[in-house]
């Protein structure tokens, strides 16, 4: 190791988003832009010195990734080179042509996908619209820094500005243990069997379990790599419907938080007849000491609830209350591990165990001190997740962002979706003595939201015409029909050739861990992630896979036994 680095293994938290960014190296789906326009007098240099003074004080902003023979390190610098703000000039375009230019500089500059081998996760864009407006993008990677940590990072630049701008030394809070500490005392957590606890609290509680979501079009269809796939809604809560949100938590002793994630449950299981709600939350894992350390610390949980609805909301919110502090008093299991638990007890959750995420965001903002400053929201690529929903609970207000992967929903469902739960919220709200079925909740999803219909097949589902007249090159061996059969369960989508991609199918770091623990179990031991990332082809795959001899006695003769992949 360099005299001028640390490392240390990645943190349990930090091991998904690493997956994923292998899979998609190009993607800047867990980037987090913060977009703002301001007003007045902008200082770049004043600028660089408080982006690069955060850099400093913060070790997670100055780490890169690297796999290993070990396994994957985090390489801390610690002295590094000072990373210059990126600067764009728009001062010479036409009025017409300016507004176009800053929309196409600011999506790019929010979605430039990080190398984590090369560089820090962090990046600081001007864009110089006029002599007195310029427009500021900040990105961080998600592998770096929770929305806690951005709000640390905000609130320090700003600081480090504005005392540049006045020649006086900053008023800081001491620097907060590093990164590193969190993760060692994480890692120590789970190799000492600390965490047994919630782990049997997981398999119990998420055995079977799938990933709920409103229904959408054709999870499977084709999407252009790069491109802004999402769209992100945001719904403030008018002055009355705050105020009765408000006055309902105090009377019920709740909290804004989880009736808002209630009604979202209610409106799930109204949209889709499934009383069996699972959604994913962001918790935090920080304890005093960790407070203002800046990383990755934010983990999921998963919320599941059984919404009866021929009770009544205040019955079914004292449910989903308990539902969810369940589950964050047992929040310290990170969610990867929890998801690996469940495979390795044999206890199979569904393709997705999170398809829905709903979480309180935290609040913070940047303050420049000269001039006025605006936010904007960024536009992004799509994630993961199909929808996720982010509270913003201030004292000034309470506002929704929903962000639709537009692979799942058109435009047109999003913002009937959006218009629903404001009127199903209104309803609970004002009746929760109201037995659930009687509040006429359907059809305001019928009225407001119609529920889309795919003409797709279903997952699975293989044209007749496809199981016939097949080629032989498109005959499969019995391992590979297996794995194959493993993939569509997995996927989602039907396996028809020895040619087919795990990725180009539509998997994701999620569903290839899930794909990874069945193979192990059916076909062979020595199947593995680092297997399926370098040879996602089924059969380049297949091949080398091991012979298991604890799979010998169910194995079939694959040079006798070739077949075509049908429905499972």
């Amino acid at each position: 190791m360099d005299s001028l680095t640390d490392s240390l293994p990645i943190g349990p938290l930090q091991e998904g988003i690493w997956l994923f960014w292998q899979l998609n190296p190009t993607s800047p789906a867990y980037s987090m832009p913060e977009v703002f326009h301001f007003d007045g007098d902008f200082d770049t240099e004043a600028a660089e010195f408080a982006f690069n003074e955060v850099i400093r004080r913060h070790e997670a902003l100055r780490t890169t990734f690297h796999e290993t023979d070990s396994g994957v390190l985090q390489v801390i610098d610690r002295d590094p080179e000072p990373v210059p703000v990126n600067v764009a000039d728009l001062r010479g375009f036409s009025a017409a042509a300016q507004s176009e230019q800053l929309q196409s500089a600011l999506d790019a500059a929010a979605n430039l996908p990080f190398d984590l081998t090369a560089e820090p996760a962090i990046r600081l864009t001007a864009i110089q619209v006029s002599e007195s407006r310029t427009a500021l993008v900040l990105v961080a990677h998600h592998i770096v820094c929770d929305g806690t940590s951005m709000t640390i990072v905000l609130d320090e630049f700003g600081e480090l500005y504005r005392s540049a701008r006045r020649g006086t030394p900053p008023e800081l809070k001491p620097i907060a243990p590093g990164y590193s500490t969190f993760v060692k005392r994480q890692l120590a957590a789970l190799a000492n069997g600390a965490l047994k606890e919630e782990s049997a609290y997981w398999r119990e509680r998420l055995a079977g379990v799938t990933g709920s979501a409103l229904p959408g079009a054709d999870r499977t269809a084709a999407r252009v790599p790069g491109a802004l796939h999402t769209y992100v809604v945001s719904t403030p809560l008018d002055d009355g419907l705050t105020e009765a949100l408000s006055e309902y938590a105090r009377r019920a002793r709740s909290t804004p938080f989880s009736i808002l994630l209630c009604a979202m449950k209610i409106m799930m299981a109204a949209a889709t007849g499934d009383s069996d709600e699972a959604v994913g939350t962001a918790t935090s894992g920080r304890t005093p000491k960790f407070a203002r350390t800046v990383g990755m610390l934010a983990n999921m949980v998963v919320a599941r609830s059984r919404i009866d609805m021929s009770r009544t909301f205040a019955e079914t919110l004292e449910e989903v209350s308990l539902d969810l502090m369940d589950a964050i008093d047992h929040q310290d299991l990170p969610f990867s591990r929890m998801v690996a638990d469940l495979h390795d007890a044999g206890l199979q959750p569904g393709a997705d165990v999170v398809r829905t995420v709903f979480s309180a965001g935290a609040n913070g903002a940047l303050k420049l001190g000269e001039g006025r400053l605006s936010e904007v929201v960024a536009r992004t690529v799509e994630g993961p997740f199909d929808l996720v929903v982010d509270c913003d609970l201030a004292s000034s207000g309470i506002a929704l962002d929903w962000e639709y992967a537009l692979r799942t929903y058109s435009r047109e469902a999003a913002d009937g979706y959006c218009a629903a739960y404001l009127e199903i919220l209104a309803a609970l709200l004002h009746q929760p003595d109201t037995t659930l079925d009687s509040l006429g909740l359907a059809e305001i999803l019928a009225r407001v939201a119609p529920i889309p219909r795919s003409d797709a097949p279903s997952p699975g589902a293989m044209p007749p015409a496809a199981q016939q007249d097949r080629p032989p090159d498109a005959l499969l061996t019995s391992v590979e029909g297996t794995v194959a059969d493993i993939w569509s369960e997995v996927i989602g989508v039907p396996v028809q050739s020895p040619h087919d991609d795990f990725f180009e199918l539509g998997g994701h770091s999620m569903m290839a861990g899930e794909a990874v623990a069945l193979v192990r179990k059916k076909v062979s031991r020595t199947a593995s992630l680092r297997l399926l990332f370098g040879h996602p082809q089924l059969r380049d795959f297949c091949s080398r896979l091991e012979a298991d001899a604890d799979h010998a006695s169910n194995a079939v003769d694959d040079s006798r036994s070739p077949r075509s992949v049908g429905p499972t």
